[in-house]
């Protein structure tokens, strides 16, 4: 196979492997009540159900691509879509809860590989004036995943039950072992020796510790918070301190390095909770049934295709900072015209979709070559793996606070949907929150550019 076919078959691989990713994040979401009510779960077994997901997967991203960095990349990937196969097969047959949080443990350890993996195989493949453009089309795949998992998995639970959403992925799954298969070849950062246990057993603790604290603030007085940032204190002690360690902090000595895994973090932070608030706003307080909803939610996957293959064309030429302040730019508005959903007409809300699917096409691709290009081929699994557990901790920290703030404002034994002027003023905190997040990346980004 010459290098030009090798490299389409990277890029369709990468476009699919990073839709199933976005697409499984939110997949189950719908499908808990129905969930709940067959498995006869109680509110705290059902939030585990996604609980355990998330924790295993950001958890363990960056030591298990550290170590198939060493062993092959390919290899690796395709022991992991097999076992997210597996996954979601036990999910589909679970009989009881245990069997169902077990399943969902073995998706997250096939999730933190393919995470930390597929930038990588992309960055590694092509050559670096497509880079950009290809990873544009990733980007807008793995959003359009993300975007349409609520819609796909809601339409399938009414019509076919909560089990068969577990299986949709599988077919495409299968479509990606099957182009590994046939590529035949094997990518590698480093191909030194793996012996920093120790760091990595720390970090798995200290990352498991820090968003179960964060997702159970309100209940444990941040007791787990407290105990997670000394293990990190530890762990960077321990770090420092070792002949060759694992986990190269040196890397966090580059201000632009930590700038883009910084603003990475802000944009999925904003983007998820405002496409979260304005789906509970639509449903709860504007009485949209789910299928209207998910039409009106449309608007932000379609901007994301129109724009992110031409943002990332355009990162090939301009630099990546000053397309990713255009593209803040556009989630600042799109978050504004949120924070005033209440006083504005319906069609001004379409818009906010439509900006914020203009931010985040623009946004993704030129900050993904930003982060990548500020570390040596060695570092590429490191960065990849770093960069795509700020998304998620990015998610989850934002939906963790803005569970405490209504927990706050309606009350512990309340639901979103009990008192919708409540529901408005705690959604008017979180995004007053997110405001100030992106404009001081806004900030840092223009500051950081103008000294160069």
């Amino acid at each position: 196979m010459n290098k030009v076919v090798e490299d389409k078959w990277v890029t369709i691989f990468g476009c699919l492997l990073l839709f199933c990713v976005q697409f499984i994040v939110n997949m189950v979401i719908v499908a808990l009540p129905s969930v709940a009510s067959d498995l006869h779960l109680n509110v705290e077994m059902e939030h585990a159900i996604n609980l355990v997901f998330l924790i295993t997967s950001v958890a363990l991203m960056i030591p298990l691509g550290s170590y198939v960095s060493k062993y092959g990349i390919g290899r690796f990937l395709k022991i992991s879509i097999l076992l997210m196969i597996f996954g979601l097969l036990l999910s589909a047959v679970s009989t009881d809860i245990n069997m169902l949080l077990f399943s969902r443990f073995i998706q997250g350890i096939a999730a933190a590989v393919i995470n930390s993996s597929v930038y990588v195989i992309v960055a590694l493949q092509l050559p670096s004036d497509r880079l950009g453009y290809v990873l544009g089309i990733m980007g807008s795949c793995g959003y359009i995943g993300l975007c349409l998992s609520n819609t796909v998995s809601g339409i399938v639970v009414y019509y076919l039950g909560w089990r068969v959403v577990f299986l949709i992925l599988i077919p495409i799954y299968i479509i990606t072992l099957l182009i590994l298969v046939k590529l035949h070849k094997e990518w590698y950062t480093d191909q030194g020796e793996v012996n920093d246990h120790i760091g990595s057993i720390l970090y798995v603790l200290f990352m498991s510790l820090f968003l179960y604290g964060i997702v159970k603030l309100d209940n444990n007085n941040g007791m787990f918070i407290a105990a997670s940032i000394v293990i990190l204190i530890i762990f960077i002690y321990f770090e420092r301190h070792i002949p060759n360690p694992r986990y190269d902090l040196s890397l966090f000595r580059n201000f632009k390095y930590i700038l883009g895994n910084f603003s990475a973090f802000v944009m999925y932070f904003m983007t998820y909770i405002a496409s979260y608030i304005l789906n509970y706003y639509l449903q709860n307080v504007l009485g949209y049934d789910a299928r209207l909803t998910g039409l009106f939610l449309l608007a932000t996957p379609l901007a994301v295709v129109f724009v992110s293959s031409f943002a990332g064309k355009l990162s090939d030429k301009v630099d990546e900072r000053v397309i990713s302040s255009i593209a803040l730019i556009f989630i600042l508005v799109d978050v504004l015209l949120l924070f005033f959903m209440d006083v504005v007409p319906v069609y001004m809300l379409l818009v906010a979709c439509i900006l914020q699917g203009i931010g985040h096409g623009m946004f993704s691709s030129p900050n993904n070559r930003f982060v990548l290009t500020q570390v040596s081929e060695k570092d590429l699994s490191n960065a990849s793996a770093i960069l795509s557990t700020n998304k998620d901790v990015g998610k989850s920290v934002s939906l963790a606070i803005f569970t405490i703030i209504c927990g706050f404002i309606l009350g512990p034994a309340s639901t979103l949907s009990t008192n919708d002027f409540s529901f408005i003023v705690s959604s008017k905190i979180m995004l007053a929150i997110s405001l100030l997040l992106g404009i001081i990346t806004l900030i840092l980004l223009i500051v950081n550019k103008i000294k160069d």
